[in-house]
């Protein structure tokens, strides 16, 4: 695990996108006990949210009342906002959909032109597959310029609304050890597993291993409840026992990870028993080939969502 470097003083997040990604990050700091939600408290971590609607920005300002949310990402109140707020650090998460990625970029690079921040240019977090760090720099950095935006790449999961999450994280060769601390921290707050990526590459499978995989186990589940309702379980009772039965499984294999998950189907498994021939059937209909080409296919589109040229 890597070891994080507590950080000193407060850090203003300025979240590009008020969509599932960005309130799921945002109700897991809410979850915590370092924002500023509750009366009295001192906050650890300051935010300002943009989205595109209207009557988003009304949703969004309720939902997060310390927050300033802005319409637009050229909004000047936007960034005067973060460097009025005098943090000690600014991190700039991108949470849009891949193809505005190039436009947000151009946006944060003329708004920092027009109002430079008294101190180092915010880091820069992206939370899409295929867009590269070599890309997103030159989107950021004009050549020549004497400052850089620092970029780290991500892909966290839904779970981090219920500060459950798993992220994978890849830095900048660029990015100080500082930079890259700050990040981690933030993100364990929602985050339990936060892992540093030894290649960029890799990052493109990690969204689609774990960024896609709340999805896939829910439609495992959505198929065991189906099955358990065809063989006479009410539904909200086959729910129940399938939600608590994936909470308890995952329990009781992330708690044990000297333990193959062989070694725990074979624990479950009496020999010649019924979940034997349960798990027999699903290797015999292909379950394992079925996922490698789900995640295969998730990998591939991952792959072509590099944004402009």
């Amino acid at each position: 695990m890597h070891h994080v470097t507590p950080t000193r003083g407060r850090t203003h997040l300025t979240f590009i996108g008020g969509g599932t990604m960005a309130c799921a990050i945002l109700d897991g700091l809410a979850e915590s006990a370092l924002t500023a939600f509750g009366p009295g408290q001192k906050p650890e971590y300051s935010f300002s949210i943009t989205a595109r609607r209207q009557e988003r920005v009304v949703q969004l300002s309720a939902r997060y009342p310390g927050a300033y949310v802005a319409d637009n990402n050229d909004d000047e109140k936007l960034w005067l906002f973060a460097k009025d707020d005098k943090p000690a650090a600014h991190i700039i998460l991108i949470c849009t959909k891949p193809q505005s990625t190039f436009d947000v970029c151009e946006s944060i690079r003329l708004a920092h032109e027009k109002a430079p921040m008294p101190y180092n240019l915010p880091t820069v977090v992206t939370m899409s597959p295929g867009i590269t760090i070599s890309k997103l720099e030159s989107w950021l950095n004009p050549q020549n310029h004497p400052k850089r935006f620092t970029v780290l790449r991500t892909m966290p999961n839904t779970p981090v609304s219920i500060r459950q999450g798993a992220t994978a994280l890849v830095a900048s060769r660029h990015a100080t050890t500082a930079e890259v601390d700050r990040v981690i921290a933030l993100f364990r707050v929602f985050s339990p597993c936060v892992e540093t990526l030894p290649e960029e590459n890799l990052l493109d499978v990690a969204a689609a291993v774990s960024g896609s995989g709340p999805a896939y186990l829910f439609q495992f589940y959505k198929f065991l409840v189906a099955a358990g309702v065809q063989w006479g379980l009410p539904e909200s009772l086959a729910r129940s026992l399938v939600m608590q039965t994936g909470v308890g499984a995952s329990m009781l294999a992330n708690n044990q990870p000297e333990v193959s998950l062989s070694s725990m189907i074979g624990n479950v498994c009496v020999p010649g028993g019924s979940t034997e021939k349960g798990i027999k059937s699903l290797v015999d209909v292909g379950l394992q080939a079925a996922v490698t080409n789900a995640v295969g296919t998730s990998l591939e589109a991952n792959h072509g969502m590099k944004g402009r040229e």
